[in-house]
């Protein structure tokens, strides 16, 4: 009977002692970034000591850290009644990926001012300014979110997810790079090819100033020109996926600049200042378009009234979401007193809360998806006309000797291109002019579009002027 007794007593013993080691595993394992395995142990603790604040803080990092943030919160509240300064970072993430912008900047607030009042040196509370900054900007967002009609959506691998778009002829095309300039490296993003096939626009890596756009023209013999970089529009943040709009005016690409980006790359568009003959500044779209994630790749086919843009919003690594989207030009402002669901709209929760009724979304995404994906290729050659000398008529680009001139009666046919988009738009608007309920929107922009033909009507003439004196100055020299 006493020999029983000492064993019992002695597994006792043993037990506490293997509790113990395994609490102090667990928290190695916590230190290493080994979550997954040490939230068993703290879990079990738990349930012996539910209000301990350090468990609670332990614990809710770990869901954190495991992909189950949406729980983190309850523990990590807990933590944070119990003077644990560190939970509040956590809070303010998890706030900000959920929307919840304002709560999102109070969280990091607290945590800036505990860093700010702690003793240890070199402490950066930038990071948190940073993301304090993102989180007022994000509220300001969730003010202006869009009526937005997203037809479908699909998740896709990160890879090529570009060949999932199904874009119209009249709206260009998105390509592999490396396929369509086959001698070249690889470029940063794939390359849109204008609905003409004269110019391809893409994004390059650069060693100073991340990643940068630039465009190359078709010299019409299956070769493209040299880089040209969008100077104005550079800065020391990534520009990335370009999309130009047909009226050639139009461009839309990726920013990660924090003066415009609630985190990571978000959606902006620009404009061509065609009489100070520089891009405009860029503006962020509004929600549902841009998240606190990457969004990116607008492209819109005005021809069949859609557009694409995509989002690694609450998707696994290496996974993507692709939206399709009813394109309009100016779409209605939610506000929270008519839509209370307004975070999931921003969010695109579920797109069929964005549908309308009495639309037929089935058909449109049946044309969309009679769309044939298998890319025609560009005719070379045989398309210019373009008299140097009444002796010498250059039929293909290649035939130029000079670079400026080659480049100027390159602009000559972009302002060509540019007034055909605008008399086409001109003449829809006075079309609707007649039925609209908004005469006097219509009515202003029927007065710029008739301002910035005025200034382009007098462009191809000049600049091919200029062209053939540049070139036949380069003969010259040659002879």
């Amino acid at each position: 009977m006493m020999r029983k007794y000492i064993y019992v007593c002695l597994m006792l013993f043993v037990s506490g002692i293997l509790s113990a080691q395994t609490l102090d595993e667990a928290r190695n394992m916590y230190r290493a970034g080994r979550y997954a395995e040490a939230m068993p142990v703290f879990e079990k603790q738990l349930k012996k000591k539910p209000k301990s604040a350090t468990l609670n803080q332990w614990y809710g990092v770990c869901l954190y850290e495991t992909g189950e943030r949406a729980r983190a919160e309850k523990y990590l509240k807990i933590a944070v009644a119990g003077k644990i300064p560190s939970a509040y970072r956590y809070l303010g993430d998890i706030c900000y990926e959920q929307y919840r912008f304002v709560e999102a900047v109070n969280y990091y607030t607290r945590y800036i001012e505990y860093l700010d009042e702690s003793e240890e040196e070199d402490i950066d509370t930038e990071t948190y300014e940073t993301l304090i900054t993102h989180a007022e900007l994000g509220a300001q967002k969730l003010s202006k979110v869009q009526n937005v009609q997203v037809i479908d959506s699909m998740i896709v691998d990160k890879e090529r997810f570009f060949t999932h778009y199904r874009l119209s002829s009249e709206a260009g095309a998105l390509l592999d790079y490396t396929a369509l300039v086959a001698d070249a490296a690889p470029a940063a993003s794939p390359a849109y090819r204008t609905q003409r096939g004269d110019k391809i626009i893409y994004a390059v890596t650069t060693t100073m100033y991340g990643c940068e756009l630039v465009a190359r023209s078709n010299m019409g013999d299956g070769t493209y020109g040299e880089e040209e970089p969008f100077d104005d529009l550079s800065t020391p943040y990534d520009e990335n996926y370009p999309f130009l709009m047909s009226d050639g005016v139009t461009l839309y690409y990726a920013s990660n600049d924090e003066d415009l980006s609630l985190g990571g790359y978000d959606i902006v568009r620009t404009t061509y200042d065609i009489v100070g003959e520089e891009y405009n500044e860029p503006e962020a779209l509004p929600m549902p378009f841009n998240s606190p994630y990457n969004d990116y790749m607008m492209a819109i086919d005005e021809y069949n009234g859609v557009g694409w843009f995509v989002s690694d919003r609450f998707q696994p690594e290496g996974k993507l979401v692709i939206y399709l989207y009813i394109y309009e030009e100016s779409p209605r402002v939610l506000s929270e007193a008519d839509t209370p669901d307004l975070i999931s709209r921003a969010k695109i929760s579920s797109i069929r809360d964005t549908w309308q009724p009495d639309v037929d979304y089935g058909t449109i995404l049946a044309q969309i998806n009679k769309i044939e994906t298998t890319l025609q290729p560009v005719q070379q050659g045989g398309k210019m006309s373009f008299v140097i000398t009444d002796d010498i008529v250059y039929t293909d680009l290649s035939q130029f000797r000079n670079k400026e001139a080659r480049a100027l009666y390159l602009k000559a046919q972009e302002a060509r291109r540019l007034i055909k988009g605008y008399e086409t738009e001109l003449q829809k608007l006075r079309d609707d002019y007649t039925g609209s309920n908004n005469r006097q929107a219509i009515a202003n922009r029927i007065g710029e579009v008739e301002n910035l033909l005025i200034t382009l009507y007098q462009q191809p003439d000049e600049y091919e002027m200029q062209s053939r004196a540049a070139e036949i100055t380069a003969l010259s020299v040659r002879e």
